[in-house]
């Protein structure tokens, strides 16, 4: 058996001989990074707003460490948003979902507006800061870690809009439905 030892800033430092625990020794705990998620349904359209969110959350988790039980909560502090056209936003927000159909193509915290018709894989990377609890409460982990999530392709697809003289599927041949 032997002791865990966690640094507080707010107390003495630790006693000679023993090493704090460091956000190194918590990677093994592998936090749940989520996913990406992409709206609509994965695709955008150029010159519009497409949403993504995290779906990374706070979480505890139970295990070993250096052969005594822990736990171990992750908090999520930041998401690298990568577009996958060049473009990186990083954000304290983890954005949301549109909430009905009024919000759909508007534009969010966490949204991108494509310029060109390319396809691009998006990525996320979330980074995690961590407390630990060893039986007498919990104690913050100095450092951060940073997770990735599963990548995403993203559809872009250009449209072009057309005036026409009523419903095309109901008059085929009427003006700007040919």
């Amino acid at each position: 058996m032997c002791d865990i030892i966690v640094v507080d800033r707010r107390q003495p430092p630790p006693v000679d001989g023993t090493d704090p625990i460091t956000i190194e020794d918590l990677a093994s705990f592998e936090p749940i990074v989520g996913e990406l998620v992409v709206e609509p349904d994965g695709w955008g359209v150029v010159g519009t707003p497409t949403n993504f969110y995290a779906t990374a959350e706070s979480h505890t988790m139970q295990g070993d460490l250096f052969g005594a039980p822990v736990s171990v909560r992750w908090t999520p502090t930041s998401y690298a948003f990568d577009y996958g056209d060049g473009t990186v936003e990083t954000t304290e927000a983890s954005g949301r979902a549109w909430q009905g159909t009024e919000e759909q193509w508007t534009e969010t915290s966490t949204s991108h507006t494509y310029a060109d018709r390319e396809d691009a894989t998006a990525t996320l990377t979330v980074t995690f800061t961590a407390e630990v609890d060893a039986g007498g409460g919990w104690f913050p982990v100095p450092g951060s870690l940073p997770v990735q999530a599963p990548p995403i392709e993203v559809k872009v697809f250009e449209v072009d809009t057309v005036l026409t003289d009523g419903d095309c599927r109901a008059h085929p041949t009427a003006p700007g439905c040919g």
